[in-house]
C-alpha cells in the first residue's frame, strides 16, 4: 500500500473523495484553499495514480491533535487501506512529538482495533468551543469522541508495591495505604517528582510565588493557565508575561465567559439555586469550569499534576479537587498552601524577591476580592465584625441605592424554554446578556447582598456580594415560571433548589444528582417561553409585567359557563375531603361533652377597660 504525505497535485483527488463522503454525512466538507494551508498534515493512499484515502492532523495546541477527514474510497473499503494510513498518522504525530490525539467518530469499534479508546467530548472542550458550538447539529450529535495517548506511562515513586491500575492506556501504580509505615512517623513525606504540573494562574501574588515554589519543591514543568471568566481586562493585561518571568514554562488565557454563562449561570438559574436564601453562588459555580479546564490542559499537555492557589480553610479547595477527582482521578493534586511555611504577605513578597518573581508594587486592599462575569465578592476588611456597616467605598460594581437615580428604568428580557435571549428586544450571546443586565442593574443600586453564610468546612463567615445581573434574571425568570409552571411542580422545583444550591456550593457540579436533577429542571423549562418587563429603582426590583404563549393564568376561563372549567358546587366535597382529618379529630375531642383544643375562650370572664 502507497502512504504518503499529500502533494499539491493530490489536492483535487482529495476533494473528490471527501465530497463523497460529506454528501452521506461522514465528514465534514473541506476546500482547496484549507487543505493547501494544511497540506503538511495530510498523508494520502494511492493506488493507480488515484487517490483512493486521505486522513489529517489538526492541531490544537502542541500537545493535542485531531485525526480528521479520514476517507476511503468504496472500491477498496475492507481491505485494511483505513487502518494502515491512519497507524501511519499515529507514527507521524508521535515523531511530531504529540503526547493525545483525539477523533470525533462515528466508527468507534474501527478506531478502537488501532489503540483508542472511548472516551467523554468534555475531555476536549479545546474542540468543543471553538469548532462543535458553531455545528448546526451540535444538540443531536452522534458522534463519539475517542482517545490515544502517546506519550509516556506517568509513574509514581510512592508506590512501594508491583501493582499497576489500567486506566486510560495509562500504567498507573497503586500506593499501598500505610504499608510497613507507622501512623506516628515524624519523618517528613518526601514529594514526588512529577514532569508537568497545571496550575490554575490568577496573576495575584499568590499564585505568582506558587510557580518557582512548584519548581523548587516537586521538580516539573509549571504550565499557568488563566480563565477569562469576566473579570475585567485589568486583571487580565499583562499576565502571560508576568506567569513567564515568574518561571512558567507556558501560559494558557482562555476566554469562557460564554460558556460561563450558557452552561453554568443559567443553568443554575434555571434551578432556582440560590445559597442560604440570599448568596446566587458566583464563586461556586466558577471553580468547577476552571479546574475542567485544567484538567483538559493537564491532559493535552501530558501533565500529570495540578495546582491550585486556594488556602487550607476555606471551600474553593473542596470545588477545586472534587472537580479534579471526578474528571480524572489519576491526576496529582498539589495545594501549596497546605504545605508551605508561607504564612502572610510579608512572607510571600520575601520568597517573591528571593526567586526574582515580579509582584506588582501597588497597595493592598484590606478586602479579599472575587470577580467575575457574574458577581463581584468581598471578605475581610471590616467585614470581619458583623455587626458593622460595610463601608460605602468597598463596593466596586454597584451605585449606592441612594445616589442611585431618582427615575426609574424598564428593562425587558425575553426567554425561550428557560435561557434569556434578549433584552430590550436586542438578540444576544448569554455573557452578553449578563454584562448588559449587570450594566443596568449597577446604575440603579440592584444586588447588594450582606451575608453571613455557613461555609462548607464548618466555620461561618461573613461576605457582601454584587450580583446586580443575576439579581434582575433570577427575578425574571422566577416570574415567568409563575405563569408556566403548575402549583405541583412549582413548589416541588423550589424544594428541589434548596438541595442543588448545596451541591453548587460544595463543589458538586460534576455528580450524578447534580445532573439528574438538572434533567428535572431542563424537563420543568420545555414552557418556560415569554417576557418578562420589571422596573429598576434605587436597589429594588419590581415586576411591572410578563407574558408566555404557555400561560397557565387564562381569565377567558373565569368567562365559560359552570361545567365548562369549573362547578363552584363541587367545591363542597373537595373541602370535606380535603379537612376530613381535621374534622374526624375534632369529632373525638368533643365526644362525651368535651371541647376542641381550639375552643373559642369565655370571653365573658374577662374585664373590660
Amino acid at each position: 500500500m502507497n502512504i504518503r504525505p499529500a502533494r499539491p497535485t493530490d489536492i483535487p483527488g482529495i476533494l473528490a473523495l471527501l465530497n463523497e463522503h460529506a454528501r452521506r454525512g461522514d465528514v465534514l466538507p473541506r476546500t482547496a484553499v484549507s487543505i493547501t494551508q494544511t497540506l503538511d498534515d495530510w498523508l494520502v493512499g494511492v493506488h493507480d495514480g488515484q487517490v483512493i484515502a486521505c486522513v489529517s492532523l489538526l492541531f490544537y495546541t502542541e500537545a493535542l491533535a485531531e485525526v480528521r477527514s479520514l476517507a476511503v474510497h468504496d472500491d477498496v473499503k475492507g481491505q485494511g487501506w483505513g487502518r494502515t494510513i491512519v497507524k501511519e498518522l499515529i507514527t507521524k504525530a508521535k515523531l511530531r512529538g504529540v503526547p493525545t490525539l483525539f477523533a470525533l467518530t462515528r466508527a468507534v469499534k474501527f478506531f478502537q482495533s488501532v489503540g483508542f479508546t472511548v472516551t467523554s467530548m468534555e475531555r476536549f472542550p479545546e474542540k468543543v468551543y471553538r469548532d462543535c458550538v458553531q455545528c448546526p447539529v451540535r444538540h443531536a450529535c452522534d458522534e463519539t469522541a475517542v482517545f490515544l495517548q502517546l506519550n509516556a506511562p506517568i509513574t509514581n515513586p510512592l508506590a512501594s508495591s508491583g501493582q499497576v491500575l489500567q486506566f486510560a492506556n495509562d500504567l498507573i501504580p497503586i500506593t499501598q495505604f500505610q504499608r510497613g509505615v507507622s501512623v506516628m512517623a515524624k519523618k517528613p513525606k518526601e514529594k514526588p517528582q512529577v514532569s508537568k504540573i497545571v496550575l490554575a494562574y490568577s496573576g495575584g501574588l499568590d499564585t505568582s510565588v506558587i510557580v518557582p515554589w512548584l519548581k523548587e519543591n516537586y521538580g516539573g514543568e509549571v504550565i499557568c493557565f488563566c480563565a477569562n471568566l469576566g473579570q475585567g481586562d485589568f486583571e487580565l493585561e499583562g499576565l502571560e508575561a508576568k506567569a513567564l518571568a515568574s518561571g512558567a514554562s507556558k501560559v494558557y488565557i482562555e476566554d469562557l465567559r460564554h460558556e460561563f454563562a450558557k452552561d453554568f449561570l443559567f443553568p443554575m438559574m434555571q434551578a432556582g439555586a440560590i445559597y442560604e436564601r440570599r448568596y446566587l453562588l458566583g464563586t461556586s459555580v466558577a471553580r468547577p469550569l476552571i479546574a475542567k479546564w485544567q484538567v483538559a490542559i493537564a491532559e493535552a499537555e501530558g501533565a500529570d499534576a495540578v495546582a491550585h492557589g486556594a488556602t487550607g480553610k476555606g471551600n474553593d479547595q473542596v470545588r477545586f479537587e472534587l472537580t479534579y477527582k471526578a474528571l480524572n482521578p489519576t491526576l496529582q493534586v498539589i495545594a501549596p498552601w497546605r504545605e508551605w511555611d508561607i504564612r502572610s504577605r510579608e512572607d510571600a513578597l520575601a520568597y517573591a524577591r528571593r526567586h526574582n518573581v515580579p509582584v506588582p508594587h501597588t497597595e493592598k486592599s484590606i478586602y479579599s476580592r472575587d470577580a467575575n462575569l457574574w458577581h463581584l465578592s468581598h471578605e475581610g476588611g471590616i467585614l470581619e465584625n458583623p455587626a458593622q456597616e460595610p463601608e460605602e467605598v468597598m463596593y466596586q460594581m454597584t451605585v449606592s441605592p441612594e445616589k442611585a437615580p431618582d427615575e426609574a428604568e424598564y428593562v425587558k428580557i425575553d426567554f425561550e424554554k428557560g435561557t434569556p435571549t434578549a433584552v430590550n428586544d436586542v438578540q444576544m450571546p448569554p455573557a452578553a446578556i449578563v454584562e448588559k443586565l449587570n450594566e443596568l442593574g449597577a446604575k440603579h443600586g440592584i444586588g447588594r447582598i450582606d451575608l453571613v453564610e455557613n461555609r462548607l468546612v464548618g466555620m461561618k463567615s461573613h461576605g457582601v456580594y454584587e450580583t446586580p445581573g443575576g439579581t434582575i434574571l433570577y427575578t425574571a425568570h422566577h416570574e415567568l415560571e409563575t405563569l408556566c409552571l403548575d402549583r405541583d411542580t412549582m413548589h416541588y422545583k423550589e424544594q428541589q433548589a434548596v438541595r442543588y444550591s448545596e451541591l453548587v456550593y460544595d463543589g458538586k457540579w460534576y455528580t450524578f444528582l447534580r445532573e439528574a436533577m438538572q434533567a428535572f429542571v431542563d424537563k420543568t423549562q420545555e414552557t418556560v417561553t415569554g417576557w418578562v418587563k420589571l422596573k429598576l429603582y434605587k436597589g429594588n426590583v419590581i415586576v411591572s409585567g410578563r407574558h408566555s404563549p404557555h400561560s397557565l393564568y387564562r381569565e377567558d376561563f373565569a368567562t365559560f359557563g359552570q361545567e365548562d372549567v369549573y362547578d363552584q358546587s363541587d367545591a363542597v366535597g373537595f373541602i370535606t375531603l380535603f379537612g376530613l382529618q381535621m374534622k374526624v379529630r375534632a369529632m373525638m375531642e368533643v365526644s362525651d361533652g368535651g371541647k376542641t383544643r381550639y375552643a373559642a375562650p369565655d370571653y365573658s370572664k374577662f374585664k373590660r377597660d
